[in-house]
């Protein structure tokens, strides 16, 4: 069964709202500008292009709502979908999906073409929120610590260092680096 993700039809450019206010997600926001490296960024699932803007990356999504929302705000997003990225062998240093992986039905696919763009010395952000309780509607799979580790070491990857579980943000970081 697909997944329709229409929360940018309903609520407009809803990131960059959260992102004036104290909110949660201002703290995610926040906290993932000061984590993730200098260097060329692509951010998957760019949505209205926020966290893309405060990284100055590039940024990709599939829902042309969003695509529109975030060249509004000025954010550099392209339309496009993480199993056909539209760039160049190694052409990032980093990649970020955050509040991503969760969304997609394939996500093997995603990580191989993020293995095709990323070079050599690049990592991997993953922000996710972690299993437990009941499933979003909008989620495919969601993941524990343990899981999410154990999947990217079969896709490749190998962890930078350990998960870091934010209740309080509701969410989970993983860095990660493709295994040599």
């Amino acid at each position: 069964m697909d997944i329709t993700f229409d929360k940018y039809q309903k609520r407009g450019a809803y990131h960059w709202k959260e992102y004036k206010r104290n909110t949660a997600y201002r703290k995610n926001a926040l906290k993932i500008k000061e984590w993730v490296r200098p260097g060329r960024t692509l951010d998957i699932g760019a949505g209205d292009g926020l966290i893309t803007s405060l990284l100055g990356a590039v940024g990709i999504d599939d829902n042309k709502v969003a695509v529109n929302l975030a060249r509004e705000k000025k954010a550099n997003v392209v339309y496009g979908d993480a199993y056909n990225l539209p760039f160049d062998v190694g052409e990032f240093d980093n990649v970020i999906m955050a509040d991503v992986i969760e969304h997609l039905k394939r996500p093997e696919k995603a990580l191989e073409e993020i293995n095709r763009v990323l070079n050599d010395n690049g990592h991997l952000y993953i922000i996710t929120p972690p299993k437990g309780g009941k499933m979003d509607k909008y989620h495919y799979r969601e993941y524990s610590p343990e899981e999410l580790i154990d999947f990217m070491k079969e896709m490749g990857f190998s962890s930078y260092a350990d998960i870091d579980v934010r209740d309080d943000l509701k969410r989970m970081y993983g860095e990660f680096v493709l295994s040599k």
